[in-house]
């Protein structure tokens, strides 16, 4: 019976809390939370690097059957869309390995795109950007959306480049001793497992700092912005 009382005193203050939190709730302050601050491994994303462009097999499986798709950048709102089209399509590009049961994820090697990407969002080269997908119907077809402000940022310097990096930092005269020599070689690779651990590790822009997000009236307004609005198709001179 005690217990019974004691679980009673307690769901009669939850819900007078709830009451006192509604009498009075308003949406003003709150910011919705970008989904890019929490983990989403099986959520679709593209990630650009200063010499290819990867889309994760998420990505992949949301757009149906696509084999071949078409991009499109629009360099005022710096938003990129995905479409699937068909393979003797203008322009079409093959964003995966097909096979008989499954699609797989590519690296889509490319030089030119990714340099015109990294000059137009002013990217630092020695890193990785990974932007989640947003799926959307526009005109009966599903694309994605990519917003190219949202990033994730990784460090990407790459092993050959790392090892010669951190060597170039323990570089020792030739009259050195056999001990010295080791001791560097280690050191060299302690600092190539720094770097590579620091590969994973994601960082965001500076703009998010003081921010979990966009204030709910404004993540409302952006949700009805078309958003084709102002596209232009990257073309590949095919």
């Amino acid at each position: 019976m005690h217990d019974t009382a004691e679980y009673t005193d307690e769901k009669e203050i939850i819900d007078q809390k709830a009451i006192e939190l509604a009498e009075d709730f308003s949406y003003d302050g709150y910011q919705v939370v970008r989904r890019e601050l929490f983990a989403h491994l099986r959520e679709p994303a593209v990630v650009i690097r200063r010499d290819s462009v990867t889309f994760n097999t998420a990505c992949i499986a949301g757009l149906e059957d696509a084999v071949y798709i078409q991009i499109l950048v629009n360099q005022d709102s710096k938003r990129m869309v995905v479409r699937k089209c068909e393979e003797n399509d203008k322009d079409a590009l093959r964003w995966c390995v097909a096979k008989p049961d499954k699609r797989k994820s590519r690296k889509m090697t490319n030089k030119i795109f990714s340099a015109m990407m990294y000059e137009m969002m002013g990217w630092n080269l020695d890193c990785r950007y990974k932007i989640l997908g947003h799926k959307i119907t526009f005109e009966d077809e599903t694309i994605y959306v990519f917003d190219l402000m949202e990033t994730e940022i990784f460090l990407d310097i790459k092993g050959k480049r790392a090892k010669k990096d951190t060597e170039s930092q323990f570089t020792t005269d030739k009259a050195n001793n056999i001990e010295e020599t080791a001791s560097n070689s280690t050191d060299n690779e302690r600092s190539v497992e720094e770097i590579k651990r620091k590969n994973r590790i994601p960082f965001y822009p500076k703009e998010w700092k003081d921010s979990f997000g966009l204030p709910v009236e404004e993540h409302r307004k952006a949700l009805e912005i078309n958003m084709l609005d102002g596209y232009a198709e990257f073309t590949t001179g095919k």
